[in-house]
């Protein structure tokens, strides 16, 4: 018996020094990359590549929204073929660089996943939703950009945080400052991406820019 209850007391002793020894990583949500070493790696690229290469992509690419809805509504594919880019090629969603102007008919800025659906017609109903973060979802900046492919990063999760560090620095340049109150009626203008894997997929749409106008 004194045998096992040595035994016992170096295997309790080796889990504390393994639990003493561990850290636990804060998780930053949709729009963070974790604060690690490779979050740190992914940052400076996007910070590198933001100005010099992704802005000015979207720039010249963005076809305005009051185009893509009827073309969409049309036929996806189609409509992908015109405006549209296939990271993933054949059988994967198609993205689409666009530039949108719309009243804002509704506005959801209770959680940290807000957003703000746009009439660019004039109808009265919602044709388009903006996310306003701070959580951004998706991965639409990313697969809009025909310079960035899968096979520059290590392995998925990279590739999973490169996106995230772009939708975090579209919120820091685009969103962070943009007022959450009193959306209602008023233009909201920008440039960003959406992501469609069919024709009835909602038109949830990622911005880098955005203009907010006055109170009606």
């Amino acid at each position: 018996m004194p045998g096992r209850t040595i035994v016992l007391t170096m295997v309790s002793l080796l889990v504390a020094a393994s639990l003493a020894g561990c850290k636990l990583v804060k998780n930053e949500g949709e729009t963070g990359t974790g604060g690690t070493a490779q979050g740190s790696k992914l940052d400076t690229l996007v910070d590198e590549m933001w100005r010099a290469r992704v802005v000015p992509h979207f720039e010249e690419r963005a076809v305005d929204l009051a185009i893509l809805v009827p073309a969409v509504g049309s036929g996806l594919e189609a409509a992908g073929l015109e405006y549209g880019y296939r990271a993933g090629g054949e059988g994967t969603p198609w993205t689409f660089a666009t530039r949108f102007s719309g009243r804002v008919v509704a506005a959801n800025t209770e959680t940290r996943a807000a957003t703000a659906t746009i009439d660019i017609d004039g109808d009265g109903t919602a044709d388009a939703t903006v996310q306003l973060g701070r959580v951004i979802r998706g991965t639409a900046l990313r697969d809009a950009l025909p310079f960035v492919s899968f096979t520059d990063f290590a392995d998925q999760i990279e590739f999973a945080g490169f996106s995230r560090a772009l939708n975090s620095r579209a919120y820091a340049e685009a969103l962070e400052a943009l007022p959450r109150e009193t959306l209602e009626g008023r233009t909201l203008s920008g440039v960003g991406a959406f992501t469609m894997r069919g024709q009835t997929d909602e038109i949830l749409i990622t911005p880098i820019a955005v203009e907010i106008g006055p109170a009606p």
